[in-house]
């Protein structure tokens, strides 16, 4: 569809002082005010951030069981299934982990159920499948927030569950599993609420291995990714994954992004 005429709301082009004075355009001080920053400090932060705009994940609910819980599975080399979802944040997500528990040794199945036959989330055929194939942990990634029902099933079978979610939690009681990780539980303190399910799982991560900068230096492409793709705010700590990723899609090693470069015409070309 082509649009001949667009329809833009007049509003005065405010200008923060400070910003003008600290050395920024007139066209940048207004929009970086629109966007709620006044001062050099905000606006500095907005455009330059670099690791600091990493939270501490320890800050989100339940982070540290689900630490744990991974910790002692790779410990004891235990099958750990990861459950994902089938839109480009879960399947980034999917990738993440368990790229990051093969790297460690462990037998990893990932799960993307089948958007037509199975929906979307978890369900209690899949953990039955899980279950047979020898998995004794399960690891969500963008999506069991509610999964109540199916967390009890898993548990019955005797296979524990590590919820990682990005989406609200609704009223009802949480999954009864070894960790529920949701910047969107109602419980939880940590600051930033907009990450992505590849966001959440990232964060996961980074407490397990110790060191989130050095698990965004190997995988800021696939985080970046399904943070786009789920259409996330690009503020804060989304800004930083995503400024990190741009640097490194177009010398990426991977054949599914190589393959995306490919067909979009972009490849050996610095991604914006």
């Amino acid at each position: 569809m082509r649009y001949s005429k667009w329809r833009v709301p007049r509003q005065a082009a405010e200008v923060s002082p400070r910003l003008t004075e600290a050395g920024y355009p007139p066209l940048l001080a207004a929009l970086l005010k629109r966007r709620g920053m006044e001062t050099p400090e905000a606006a500095e932060r907005f455009l330059y951030g670099g690791e600091t705009l990493l939270g501490d994940p320890m800050l989100m609910a339940d982070m540290g069981k689900a630490a744990e819980r991974v910790r002692a599975a790779i410990h004891h080399k235990e099958t750990i299934a990861v459950f994902g979802d089938y839109d480009v944040d879960g399947i980034t997500a999917s990738c993440v982990v368990a790229g990051y528990l093969r790297a460690k040794g462990i037998r990893c199945l990932p799960y993307i159920p089948d958007r037509i036959e199975e929906g979307y989330g978890l369900n209690t055929a899949a953990i039955d499948s899980i279950a047979a194939r020898g998995a004794t942990l399960i690891i969500t990634v963008d999506c069991g927030i509610t999964a109540v029902q199916e967390a009890a099933h898993a548990r019955k079978l005797g296979v524990d569950m590590v919820i990682t979610d990005h989406h609200e939690c609704g009223a009802a009681a949480l999954p009864e599993a070894c960790a529920v990780v949701d910047p969107k539980r109602h419980d939880c303190p940590y600051p930033y609420k907009e990450l992505a399910g590849v966001g959440v799982a990232f964060k996961l991560l980074g407490t397990v291995d110790g060191d989130q900068n050095r698990i965004l230096s190997e995988y800021a492409d696939l985080v970046a990714a399904g943070t786009v793709a789920d259409v996330m705010s690009l503020t804060g700590e989304n800004r930083y994954i995503v400024k990190r990723g741009l640097e490194m899609l177009s010398s990426s090693s991977r054949p599914g992004i190589r393959a995306l470069l490919a067909e979009a015409g972009v490849q050996g070309r610095p991604i914006t």
